[in-house]
């Protein structure tokens, strides 16, 4: 059979591949080209190749500011991932030049003096990762212009975290388009959407995503070698002097809610079925909790140093450990469902109880109750953004792509690197 012509029926009527008879799914299998096998390996290895990569590269580089001065930015970990970038990048570009893996990556588009057409999915990949290398290239930039003393609303640091929600957004178009030859189970749907939460939180809350509460600022702004980095020390002075921290900053209920409703929208849209709606929310709480736990037994937070210690801190402080009550959101939404109501207003009594309980975990005083009336109406315009996301999940089209990267990837990390600059001249 020739692989320039095996391709899936495009009969919207066709009974879907995930309920056909397993001897039909096997026969399938059995006929398919072997390009079909070759595009979806190589695929897994550069999926694979980019996750493994920059999460070990991230954690050494935890590890490595720990530890050492921060003297250049071409540090080992940084370069590493800079590597890694740049080879997922590589194997990319093979699948999307090579006629015969690029068929198999879903609906293709055309683009201006590129003479054959590319997969959206593809295209959508290959974008975060070209992105991706520019900002580290910008980071290098940014910090021999305007200092090291950077927050996380600088302007790369900021692309940095969409990039990356980009590239795993990408990954997710691609394993969705292979659905008419590999079946979605429901374990892979977990996994894809506790990753596009993971890696849409970060540039969504910015300091936040960290920045738990003063105290674990001071103790992070204590580690041996941090004392002896000025710049470090700014940075940490500019959180506590501005209150970013989630315990403190009037920001944080309104801004958290706007992530919660996007998440929301996008895991109804992707699999609206209770075991996939509510165990990816578990997932994630549970992997945010225990990374937390780990990060508070790593510092030695209040002289711990095992197991046991931690959870007697964790038990006095949830403060600067429990994730953002994504979990209890979802179940408010679930509930509501099944008692009739319309979606927006599931996503109004949905906002009231997750920004009650995120004033509960993490307010100082009792005036940020008022917070919860604007943290409804982020929640609603999140559930919107998270619904369109879908749409560039599903259906990718260079528009819709074009307009995510402009606002997310380029307007917004600018407005925010403004902020971030004013802070940095303003706090001594």
């Amino acid at each position: 059979m020739n692989d320039l012509t095996y391709t899936p029926a495009a009969d919207e009527n066709q009974e879907p591949d995930a309920y056909l008879p397993l001897h039909t799914m096997s026969y399938r299998r059995r006929n398919e080209p072997r390009s079909v096998k070759w595009a979806y390996g190589l695929f897994w290895f550069t999926f694979v190749l980019f996750f493994v990569g920059t999460g070990s590269g991230k954690l050494w580089d935890r590890i490595w500011h720990a530890t050492r001065r921060f003297d250049t930015f071409w540090s080992p970990p940084h370069f590493f991932v800079f590597v890694v970038t740049a080879s997922t990048g590589a194997l990319v570009a093979i699948l999307a030049l090579t006629p015969s893996l690029r068929i198999w990556f879903g609906p293709s588009v055309r683009l201006p003096r590129i003479p054959f057409r590319v997969p959206a999915a593809l295209l959508i990949l290959g974008s975060g990762l070209a992105l991706l290398c520019i900002t580290i290239i910008l980071d290098n930039f940014w910090h021999s212009a305007f200092g090291l003393d950077e927050t996380q609303w600088s302007m790369p640091h900021d692309m940095l975290g969409w990039c990356w929600f980009t590239i795993i957004f990408g990954f997710a178009a691609c394993r969705i388009a292979f659905r008419h030859y590999r079946p979605l189970s429901w374990f892979t749907n977990i996994v894809i959407a506790v990753l596009v939460i993971e890696f849409m939180c970060p540039p969504m809350l910015g300091p936040f995503y960290l920045n738990y509460s003063p105290h674990l600022l001071h103790a992070l702004a204590n580690l041996p070698v941090v004392r002896t980095e000025p710049d470090a020390q700014h940075m940490y002075r500019i959180y506590l002097n501005h209150g970013l921290t989630r315990q403190t900053c009037p920001l944080f209920i309104p801004q958290v809610a706007f992530f919660a409703g996007a998440a929301l929208a996008l895991l109804r849209c992707m699999d609206r079925r209770l075991r996939i709606f509510l165990v990816a929310p578990l997932c994630w709480t549970c992997f945010i909790a225990t990374r937390n736990l780990y990060t508070l037994m790593l510092l030695h937070y209040h002289g711990a140093s095992h197991p046991l210690d931690i959870l007697a801190v964790a038990w006095h402080e949830p403060s600067i450990w429990v994730p953002a009550p994504l979990l209890v959101a979802a179940v408010a939404f679930e509930l509501c469902r099944r008692c009739g109501l319309r979606n927006q207003v599931c996503y109004i009594i949905c906002g009231v109880v997750f920004s009650c309980c995120t004033f509960a975990i993490w307010h100082t005083t009792f005036w940020m109750i008022l917070l919860v009336p604007p943290a409804i109406g982020t929640m609603l315009i999140g559930a919107r953004i998270g619904s369109w996301f879908y749409s560039m999940l599903s259906q990718p089209t260079p528009d819709k792509l074009a307009t995510f990267l402009l606002i997310f990837c380029a307007q917004i990390p600018t407005f925010q690197g403004v902020i971030d600059l004013i802070l940095r001249r303003t706090t001594p």
